[in-house]
């Protein structure tokens, strides 16, 4: 049985470097990365983390969407980055990839508790995001937008 998912990420686990170190080299293929998008919700710097920082989150948004990547992924990657995403839990979602086809994806959502005030996430953690989403050919725009909700757009 093939308990392989899809993985749809918006932050900086589109950048491919940090993927691979966290769960070994990203498929090829027909089970390429590829740009999907998650309606109805939207991108917020507003997960908590340690000594103040925020990190990126999905949150329900009607008529809003994040357009991230999604990954191929077996059970012993998710089980690693499982271990990566403290304070995050699964979620499945549907997403849509750029080619049309419609994909359940599981992705990663603040849990209540470590959700907090949006705020401008740390200058290297968004420089991951913006990379990775560059790497995988993101619209510029949205990437723009990311870099405004980051508090960055005037300086970038």
């Amino acid at each position: 049985m093939n308990d392989d998912c899809w993985y749809f990420a918006y932050g900086s686990n589109l950048l491919i470097d940090q993927k691979e170190a966290r769960t070994g080299p990203i498929r090829q293929g027909s089970e390429r990365p590829r740009i999907a998008r998650l309606a109805d919700y939207r991108l917020a710097f507003n997960k908590r983390g340690t000594g103040g920082v925020v990190y990126a989150n999905v949150v329900a948004s009607p008529s809003a969407e994040v357009i991230g990547v999604v990954y191929r992924c077996n059970p012993e990657s998710m089980r690693k980055m499982d271990a990566k995403e403290i304070g995050y839990e699964r979620k499945t979602v549907k997403v849509t990839a750029d080619n049309g086809e419609a994909l359940e994806a599981v992705t990663y959502v603040a849990k209540p508790e470590y959700v907090c005030h949006e705020d401008t996430p740390p200058k290297d953690y968004l420089d991951r995001i913006i990379n990775g989403a560059r790497q995988h050919g993101l619209p510029e725009d949205y990437i723009k937008s990311i870099e405004a909700l980051a508090g960055r757009g005037r300086d970038a």
